[in-house]
């Protein structure tokens, strides 16, 4: 994931990074640093406020680097330090949203619930990827307050406060932007750490593994299609067909794109949030097509078909669907791996998220060749669910795209995201 550097006055901030609460008061930097070696970042940003602690991290290689500072702690630590007025009163805030232009035209977004950012609660991008996500956000409800530019008025945000980045991080004196160094990304580690050469070194190890079975693989291609004309020479020549010439089972999981390439294409398609003042109830993606419900609200039929002619509204008028061709294309032919290896990586990566992968094991086929000569499938099929997904699930489908994973159907409802696919594994 990009972090992009944002200028303002003299001092330049960085946005997206990934936030996770620490919970070992006494060594905040040694917890940070164990966690920045478990999800591959190098560089980290610590705040605490009220009785909360958390670090955000991110990556040098993905635009970060030491010497900025991050945009999402600055605010959360003037909105501490200055509480905020709502209810009428001004007071502490613990659960806010704040979506503020930037110089560049793009806006940057913060979610904030109990005291603590959101994972995906830091984000800067363009109007329309950050007012999604507000909206998403805010349907959730129990938040205090809504800050940000005036731009957001007309919404009829609860409690929302008209204020300007520069607002927020301005002195009361003159306005001028004073920055802590407690805001400054900071490296984890001076030097790789045993750990970071021992992850390289699997690294290398399973690069080395997945040559070896790609030969593998090879060589039992070249086998099975000596063995087909071996058994079409004996067909030929009136004799059984022996046994060995069963051909091996297809292959299913190259009918299907991997699951980046799935999950890009689905949050590419998702658009239309609120045609004609109608709001989406729900989204579902996924081959052979895209479908979006809506809701009418306040609204009524002829605003929604103004804007979407091909919606088919339901006979009470008060909900719409719309249906379109979604084929994101074959996959590769991939070399599987140990069912072991695979699924236990999964599990643990997605731990890390707080994210639960439900998994099922689909009943193997008949041991014996069918009808048609084929062999019966030599490895084995899950189908998987995850969800409540608060992250974006572009970061979701980078941890699933390996062999044999595919990503099947992702659906969208009030902000939150759920995936559903299959893995095949050895």
């Amino acid at each position: 994931m990009s972090n992009p550097i944002i200028e303002l006055g003299r001092h330049k901030f960085i946005c997206g990074l990934f936030w996770q609460s620490l919970s070992r008061p006494r060594e905040l930097a040694r917890e940070a640093a164990d966690l920045a070696r478990k999800i591959d970042c190098d560089l980290v940003v610590l705040r605490r406020e009220y009785s909360t602690a958390q670090a955000g991290f991110a990556h040098s290689g993905s635009g970060a680097r030491q010497t900025v500072y991050s945009l999402a702690a600055a605010v959360a630590s003037r909105l501490a330090r200055d509480g905020a007025h709502y209810d009428g009163e001004n007071q502490p805030v613990h659960n806010w949203l704040a979506a503020f232009r930037l110089a560049d035209g793009n806006w940057a977004y913060f979610a904030v619930r109990d005291a603590n950012f959101l994972p995906n609660g830091d984000f800067a991008g363009s109007r329309e990827e950050v007012f999604e996500r507000l909206h998403g956000d805010y349907g959730l409800g129990g938040w205090n307050l809504v800050i940000g530019d005036a731009e957001l008025e007309h919404y009829g945000f609860h409690n929302f406060r008209e204020r300007s980045i520069e607002d927020v991080l301005g002195e009361p004196a003159g306005g001028r932007i004073k920055v802590s160094k407690a805001w400054m990304l900071r490296p984890t580690a001076a030097r790789l750490s045993p750990r970071m050469l021992a992850a390289a070194a699997a690294v290398c190890a399973l690069l080395v593994l997945g040559a070896g079975l790609g030969w593998r693989q090879y060589q039992l291609r070249q086998q099975a299609q000596r063995m087909a004309a071996v058994a079409e020479m004996a067909r030929q020549a009136g004799l059984p067909r022996p046994r060995a010439a069963l051909a091996p089972a297809p292959h299913p999981w190259i009918h299907s794109a991997a699951p980046v390439k799935v999950a890009r294409a689905c949050v590419a398609g998702l658009a239309q949030l609120t045609p004609g003042g109608w709001a989406l109830a729900e989204y579902s993606c996924g081959a052979p097509e895209q479908r979006f419900t809506w809701a009418r609200q306040e609204s009524t039929v002829d605003l929604l078909l103004a804007q979407v002619p091909q919606a088919q509204v339901d006979i009470g008028g008060d909900t719409a669907t719309l249906a379109l061709p979604f084929a994101p294309g074959a996959g590769a032919d991939d070399v599987l791996l140990p069912r072991q290896q695979l699924v236990a990586g999964i599990q643990s990566r997605l731990q890390l998220m707080n994210l639960g992968l439900h998994l099922a094991l689909t009943p193997p086929p008949p041991p014996a060749g069918n009808a048609e000569g084929t062999m019966a499938p030599d490895w084995y099929t899950y189908t998987y669910a995850i969800g409540p997904v608060g992250v974006s699930p572009l970061e979701v489908a980078a941890i699933l795209d390996m062999p044999g994973i595919r990503l099947e159907r992702l659906r969208y409802r009030a902000g939150i995201w759920s995936l559903e696919g299959v893995i095949y594994a050895k």
